[in-house]
């Protein structure tokens, strides 16, 4: 009996020093891929200007916050765009970015 609480001890403290890895490694980790990922998610199609105003970042998601520039037939368009990005999995995965506010106006997009 006393062998099995051991082993299920042991288990348990994997998996929570396991967590804590992977959670530190997203709030503290590289992650110009995802900078790049939420700044095309920001424009959509185009080649677009960014200037990043916010980013914050937690175990199971990063926000940011772009001010984004297309210029399109010599005219610029400017606006604010706020972007959310999450793991597949809550704390592991590849990175998916959705737009939740602001963000080019459809009829500037290419």
């Amino acid at each position: 009996m006393a062998e099995r609480s051991g082993v299920s001890r042991a288990a348990v403290v994997a998996v929570c020093l396991g967590v804590t890895a992977l959670g530190l490694a997203n709030t503290y980790g590289d992650n110009a891929d995802v900078i790049a990922l939420a700044e095309r998610t920001a424009c959509g199609a185009g080649h677009c200007a960014y200037e990043k105003l916010r980013e914050e970042r937690s175990p199971f998601s990063q926000s940011f916050t772009f001010q984004v520039r297309l210029t399109e037939k010599g005219r610029e368009r400017a606006a604010t765009a706020d972007v959310e990005c999450r793991r597949a999995y809550l704390l592991a995965g590849e990175y998916a970015c959705r737009l939740t506010s602001g963000g080019v106006p459809a009829s500037a997009k290419p």
